[in-house]
């Protein structure tokens, strides 16, 4: 792959890490709220052009490390509900 192919690659998906966690720049998927143990609670309570501003500055590394990072609390926060809800 030449230099270029891989650079508009890198820049797509880039682009698209961002979008899809934009709406967790908003509120926490599993309950619509902002844990302060999150590393978006600040973030969230920024206006939405603010928001997409912070995005915006985000490295690849940083992108990548949020949304692994929020997908290991969601599946940490299901396997509770499911656990919760198996005992009752």
């Amino acid at each position: 792959m030449d230099t270029t192919a891989t650079s508009q690659t890198s820049q797509r998906q880039h682009a698209e890490l961002r979008a899809s966690l934009f709406s967790l720049a908003v509120a926490c998927p599993v309950n619509e709220c902002n844990p302060e143990d999150c590393p978006l609670f600040l973030v969230r309570k920024m206006k939405p052009a603010q928001r997409l501003q912070w995005l915006d500055a985000l490295s690849m590394e940083d992108l990548v490390y949020v949304a692994t990072y929020h997908h290991v609390c969601l599946k940490t926060k299901l396997a509770m509900k499911a656990t919760a809800a198996a005992a009752l």
